[in-house]
């Protein structure tokens, strides 16, 4: 293959290449050291995952940036094992025992605590309907930004000894957020499971209805409008 452009900056203890090392890999949209397509670094005391690299796929595909990244490694006699998805957002154990002790993460915590705009709670993966939101009184560019449902564990445990330590299930719907403990999580969810059946009902007579809907005719639409208009018009100038 030939030599990619890219930058790197190497761990200055050889890795072991018997066992091979995991590197943690992501794309990125904004520009990159000297423009790079493909920046390398180690991530030197995380225990797991040793290198740690980004590419622009609008200029190297994954697959040509993992191999770009074996070939790196290779020559200072290192040998990939394996490639962390970095495209979701890494857990605290993925990050290891250090990050953890560090920032006294979760396990499956997935916030960046080296961002000095990260709150201190801590937050697990965010799933989410691929439906967006759906609020009528928005555009449909506003509805796209967000999902229609989404859900996510936050735990609080900032100053423990003092404040103790919570745990809560956020719940967003479009641009509102619900705060509720595991139980009154656990109560939502049963209210959704058994809200389904109701709201199938709701779907299956707005379609038996929907088969007598039509267009209308566009020319008559054009007459009425006119007629609103001059009445509309005659109201006004006889209130002068």
């Amino acid at each position: 293959m030939s030599k990619l452009p890219m930058t790197a900056t190497m761990s200055s203890t050889r890795p072991t290449q018997s066992s091979g090392i995991i590197v943690a890999i992501g794309a990125v949209t904004g520009p990159l050291r000297q423009d790079a397509p493909l920046d390398l670094w180690a991530t030197l005391g995380w225990d797991a995952y040793a290198y740690e690299a980004v590419y622009n796929p609008a200029r190297i595909s994954r697959a040509d940036a993992e191999a770009a990244v074996r070939e790196q490694l290779a020559e200072f006699g290192a040998q990939v094992a394996a490639f962390l998805d970095e495209d979701e957002p890494l857990t605290a154990s993925q990050r290891g025992v250090e990050w953890m002790l560090r920032w006294g993460c979760t396990p499956d915590c997935t916030a960046d605590h080296t961002d000095r705009h990260t709150p201190d709670w801590h937050t697990s993966h965010r799933v989410e309907t691929a439906l967006r939101d759906i609020d009528a009184s928005c555009s449909p560019e506003e509805n796209a930004a967000l999902p229609w449902l989404a859900a996510q564990v936050v735990v609080i445990n900032d100053k423990a000894r003092a404040y103790g330590r919570t745990t809560r299930v956020w719940i967003d719907y479009g641009a509102t957020t619900g705060e509720l403990s595991p139980a009154e999580a656990r109560q939502a969810l049963t209210e959704l499971r058994a809200f389904t059946d109701r709201l199938e009902a709701v779907v299956e007579a707005a379609e038996r209805s929907a088969t007598a809907d039509f267009s209308g005719d566009p020319e008559i639409a054009r007459l009425d409008r006119e007629a609103t208009d001059h009445r509309v018009r005659t109201i006004t100038e006889d209130a002068r």
